[in-house]
């Protein structure tokens, strides 16, 4: 944000420095026959209005404007694009910690259905075993988590 705020300072210092302002230059013969020039007509003396062009400063200001805006713009798409990075980066670490837990979490379970007979209690508190084609399935199910999650 802070580089933003130099930058658009400069930005403003750039264009206000590159404004023209519109002197007028004279130009008259002296009375040795000399040339001379000047910003402010000579009394007494003919002077010729000189047309200077003033589209273009001598260290092209239009195009350092132009840079200073590119640039800008260029710091601006590098912000957003490191903030969408970011938020990618997070979104990463916040998947690949749900995919841990969740192998963690099928480890522990296929290890209990493989130990053992394995129980549940019914609405009266008597445990009831899980069938041996019921165990199969379950170990079957976590062995497919563990080679999704686990990596």
């Amino acid at each position: 944000m802070f580089r933003i705020l130099i930058l658009s300072l400069t930005l403003f210092t750039c264009s206000i420095m590159s404004l023209n302002t519109s002197a007028e230059i004279y130009r008259w013969v002296d009375e040795n026959g000399k040339t001379q020039f000047s910003d402010r007509p000579v009394r007494g003396q003919a002077t010729n209005t000189i047309e200077v062009d003033t589209t273009k400063n001598s260290y092209g200001g239009g195009d350092v404007l132009n840079r200073q805006r590119d640039l800008l713009e260029r710091y601006e798409d590098q912000d957003q694009q490191s903030e969408k990075d970011q938020q990618q980066a997070k979104l990463d670490k916040a998947n690949e910690e749900k995919l841990k837990a969740n192998c963690l979490r099928a480890k522990d379970k296929l290890a209990n259905y493989e130990r053992g007979l394995l129980y549940t209690l019914d609405d009266q508190g008597e445990r009831v075993y899980f069938s041996e084609e019921k165990r199969a399935r379950k170990i079957e199910e976590y062995r497919q988590a563990i080679n999704k999650n686990c990596k």
